[in-house]
């Protein structure tokens, strides 16, 4: 659950297409990723996502084309912007 408490700001390094949608690759920055699984939610700027895949401090998110429609934050350009953890 999305508690409202930014715990780290992270960066999306890589947004690589999917066949639906794309996949988030998110430096961590200070989150620390040793209790997070496969599956766990994390929030991104409040948007909620669930971890598909973890690497080093960074994570993976897949995203639907409806939440990258209607959510802010989450577009290409915001690869060089921080992300809310």
């Amino acid at each position: 659950m999305f508690s409202g408490i930014v715990a780290a700001i992270g960066r999306i390094t890589l947004v690589p297409p999917r066949e639906v949608g794309c996949r988030l690759t998110v430096d961590a920055g200070a989150l620390p990723l040793a209790d997070v699984a496969l599956g766990d939610s994390i929030a991104h700027n409040g948007v909620c996502l669930t971890v598909v895949g973890k690497e080093g401090n960074s994570f993976m998110v897949d995203v639907s084309p409806e939440t990258l429609s209607c959510a802010v934050g989450l577009a290409v350009l915001d690869v060089i912007e921080g992300q809310d953890l």
